[in-house]
C-alpha cells in the first residue's frame, strides 16, 4: 500500500476488455437472430441459502441515465444488444479487482468490493479503481461501440461508500440471492443518484480511507437530497465528487503520483 493507486489498470487488461468487445458485439447479433419464443423461465443454478456475515466492505452502484425512456425508441434487440455489452462488461471489471456484483438492476449494477481483505485503505483502493476503470471503458469503448452501431449513446452515474453491512443469501431453495443490509449500501445508492452525469460520487468515509494524494481530485458535493448524519455525534456525513480519470492503460503504467495530471 505504498502507492495510492496500484497497476491493474494495464495495456493487458484494457486489451481483454475490448477484446470481448469486439468478440461479443460480433456473437451476439448472430445470437439475436436465433432467439426463439419460450414459455418459461431458464433453469437458474442451486445457490447454497448461507447465514449472514458482518463485514466491512465498499458498495458500488451503476446506473444508465434515461436508460428506460431512450430504450422506449429503439427496438428490443438494439436494447439487448446495448446491456449485453455494457453488463457483462462492468462485471468483468467488478471481478478483476476482486469484486461480486450483488444485483443487476437491469440497466445497472450493484457491486461489493473489497471483501479478501480487513485493510480499509486496500478497500478502498479497490472501489475506486473498479469506478475508474468502469467510467474509462464506458466513455472510450462502449459509447464508440454505440456510436459504430448507429445506437443510442449512454450517460451514466456511479456512486460508492464504504463500512460495515450485513451479507446474507436469502429466499427459497432454487430462488435465492445475495443481499447487503446496511448504511453502506444505502448511501451509494444514494450516491449514485446525486452524481453529476458520467461521474463518480463518493462518501465520506470511502473519501477519508483514499490515499492522501487522491484529495486534490476531491471536490466537496451539496445537494438539499443529502440530508445523512454521522451516528453518535449527529454531524453531517459529507459527500464528494471525484474527478481523477485513467490515462490510456500504456501511459498509466508510467504515470509518476509525483506530478500533476
Amino acid at each position: 500500500m505504498n502507492r495510492p493507486l496500484s497497476r491493474r489498470w494495464s495495456p493487458f487488461f484494457y486489451k481483454t476488455i475490448t477484446q470481448y468487445l469486439n468478440k461479443n458485439s460480433r456473437i451476439f447479433l448472430r445470437r439475436l437472430k436465433k432467439i426463439k419464443k419460450g414459455r418459461t423461465m431458464p433453469d437458474l443454478s442451486i445457490l447454497e441459502i448461507g447465514s449472514a456475515m458482518r463485514m466491512d466492505v465498499a458498495v458500488l452502484f451503476f446506473d444508465l441515465k434515461s436508460f428506460t425512456a431512450t430504450s422506449s425508441k429503439i427496438s428490443n434487440e438494439a436494447t439487448l444488444f446495448i446491456l449485453n455489452n455494457i453488463i457483462p462488461s462492468l462485471t468483468r471489471i467488478i471481478q478483476h479487482w476482486g469484486g461480486t456484483i450483488e444485483k443487476n438492476t437491469g440497466d445497472g449494477i450493484m457491486a461489493i468490493l473489497g471483501t479478501e481483505t480487513i485493510n480499509q485503505q486496500k478497500i478502498a483502493r479497490e472501489a475506486i479503481e473498479s469506478a475508474m476503470a468502469i467510467r474509462y471503458i464506458m466513455l472510450v469503448e462502449i459509447q464508440n461501440l454505440m456510436k459504430k452501431h448507429s445506437l443510442p449513446v449512454f450517460d451514466f452515474r456511479i456512486g460508492i461508500d464504504m463500512g460495515e453491512v450485513l451479507i446474507s443469501r436469502i429466499g427459497v431453495r432454487n430462488m435465492n440471492f445475495i443481499t447487503v443490509v446496511g448504511s453502506a449500501a444505502n448511501r451509494a445508492s444514494k450516491l449514485q443518484s446525486l452524481s453529476r452525469t458520467n461521474g463518480i460520487s463518493i462518501g465520506e468515509n470511502l473519501a477519508e480511507n483514499l490515499d492522501e494524494y487522491l484529495y486534490q481530485y476531491l471536490e466537496e458535493g451539496s445537494d438539499p437530497d443529502w440530508q445523512w448524519k454521522k451516528t453518535g455525534t449527529g454531524k453531517p456525513y459529507r459527500f464528494f465528487h471525484y474527478t481523477l480519470d485513467y490515462l490510456k492503460p500504456n501511459e498509466w503504467l508510467t504515470f509518476r503520483f509525483d506530478k500533476e495530471i
